[in-house]
């Protein structure tokens, strides 16, 4: 994970892969929540499409879109399903610090 930006009416997450791969998001099955146990709905892809059609990708950022994140929040949980219909090497990011977050 790259970066994390965070408005009144989003949260934006860039993200990238260092090694060549096929990426696509799994819009179904992904779970974003915040050290509360709040959890954000899916909003768009942006540089990537969504599951099953992937984008051959290396060291390119691509961005992902949920709700706006609460501002209490200080780290937050992004988990793809291993077991969901497309799922490949499913991403986990767990306890990401955004206490040092930019909030508009």
């Amino acid at each position: 994970m790259n970066q994390v930006c965070v408005s009144q009416t989003e949260t934006r997450l860039e993200l990238f892969t260092k090694e060549s791969k096929l990426v696509c998001v799994l819009k179904e099955g992904m779970v974003f929540k915040d050290d509360k146990g709040n959890s954000y709905s899916f909003l768009k892809s942006v540089g990537v499409d969504l599951c099953p059609k992937r984008t051959r990708m290396k060291n390119t950022p691509f961005s992902i879109y949920f709700d706006s994140l609460s501002p209490e929040a200080k780290s937050f949980d992004l988990i793809e399903n291993k077991n969901a219909k497309h799922a490949h090497k499913p991403w986990t990011f767990e306890k990401v610090d955004v206490s040092e977050c930019k909030w508009n």
